[in-house]
């Protein structure tokens, strides 16, 4: 079978023309940034075009996985190493600006990392994610030619020490900041929050700090805090989504010096449209005298996690769901202790104009539990579905009779299926 004159003629232009090497540098750059640093390096060989392209790529991420094949055969300090120099070679070579550096290993390198960090700074760096795997619970110190790189919008890491340095004045251009068990004091975690007036991401899980945290942070978006934290503040006038799960709690009588600031600050989310509120919040929350607004009107969704034998834990969630007002979906984490029983709690009416989905977590047909699903099957005008999680309720066949009970329930909605999962 022959090619026509013209199949011929596109045959011969394509080989003649090189399409790839002839793009753009930028379009050759975003594709190398697509690549593990490995085999971007190994597009050199493909021609003299391509030879040192990979050296000017803006974004830089170095992971062991990428190196397995390098490291896999050595051992220990031979490892590390070798991983140094890698990284030191690959920055030596480079030009131009270094917007991101990603770094994901198990090799500790506290000379190397300070290296790199100085390196860092002087090249503009924007966004810098240090996660370091260490077998142990080592960390590594951040040095003071962190605090210099004012070109940070971007800052993630993990198990790092931090202590600001004196001549510290923040991270002006910092819109999100991740610390994951990172050891930093109070003090200073407060600093660093103020010291960057665009903070709009604030993630911060399991860091060892005291017992009472401030966060002042007046253009923060998204707030997610998980820890053992006793007394929380925040001053937030802009906050849209907040995530907090507090891992310990200590009634107030038993505190000594210490003042429940999250009652005081759970009242000025106004402009809150996500909460999400795990672990010993709403203990925390009743302990005091919150106060609630009138309504949270941009408030679309919320998770809790509730114990719903104690009067006071669901007391606050018929408030909070009672200033709900535009309330969209609604997710439970169901806790029972041996408190009271709460089943004649649920009697009280709220009507729920907008609320379409509801989910439980850990559903047990207990009474309390029953007795809320029956509360929001009747409240509820527009619900289409409402969703018990069990692992050992899949289905009407295995639970007849908890299947019959909520078919009896009285429903605002036509529309509304109960639907075990």
């Amino acid at each position: 079978m022959t090619c026509s004159q013209p199949e011929e003629r596109i045959a011969n232009a394509a080989t003649d023309h090189d399409i790839i090497t002839s793009l753009p540098g930028v379009i050759k750059e975003k594709i190398l940034t697509k690549l593990p640093i490995k085999e971007a390096v190994r597009t050199s060989i493909l021609s003299t075009k391509w030879r040192y392209t990979w050296a000017s790529i803006p974004e830089i991420v170095m992971k062991d996985d990428d190196l397995v094949s390098s490291l896999s055969t050595i051992d220990g300090a031979g490892a590390s190493s070798r991983f140094t120099k890698i990284v030191d070679l690959l920055l030596f070579i480079h030009k131009g600006p270094i917007i991101e550096f990603n770094l994901s290993t198990k090799h500790l390198c506290p000379e190397a990392f300070d290296r790199w960090i100085l390196n860092l700074a002087r090249n503009g760096i924007t966004k810098l994610i240090f996660q370091l795997n260490f077998a142990s619970d080592t960390k590594y110190k951040m040095p003071t030619n962190f605090f210099c790189c004012t070109t940070l919008q971007h800052v993630q890491l993990f198990r790092c020490v931090i202590k600001l340095s004196r001549g510290f004045d923040g991270f002006k251009l910092l819109s999100s900041l991740s610390l994951r068990e990172c050891s930093i004091s109070a003090a200073d975690t407060e600093k660093l929050i103020t010291g960057s007036p665009q903070l709009k991401n604030l993630y911060l899980y399991n860091l060892q700090v005291e017992r009472s945290l401030k966060i002042y942070a007046v253009e923060l978006k998204c707030l997610i805090i998980v820890g053992e934290i006793l007394d929380l503040q925040m001053i937030t006038p802009q906050l849209t989504v907040a995530c907090i799960k507090l891992t310990n709690f200590m009634p107030s009588l038993a505190r000594v010096g210490c003042r429940n600031d999250l009652c005081r600050s759970f009242g000025g989310l106004l402009g809150i449209q996500r909460i999400f509120l795990y672990g010993f919040c709403i203990p925390h929350l009743v302990d005091g005298p919150v106060e609630l607004p009138k309504a949270f009107f941009h408030l679309k969704e919320i998770i809790l996690q509730v114990d719903f034998a104690d009067q006071k834990e669901c007391s606050f969630v018929f408030l909070l769901l009672q200033c709900a007002i535009n309330l969209q979906k609604l997710s439970l984490v169901v806790r029972i202790s041996e408190n009271t029983n709460s089943s004649s709690f649920w009697e009280k009416d709220i009507v729920f104009k907008h609320l379409q989905t509801v989910e439980i977590l850990r559903f047990e047909a207990s009474g309390p539990v029953l007795a809320f699903v029956k509360f929001i099957l009747r409240s509820a005008p527009v619900l289409r579905e409402i969703t018990p999680f069990e692992k050992y309720i899949k289905s009407k066949e295995q639970n007849p009779s908890v299947f019959k009970q909520l078919l009896k329930f009285q429903r605002a909605s036509a529309k509304a299926e109960v639907i075990f999962a």
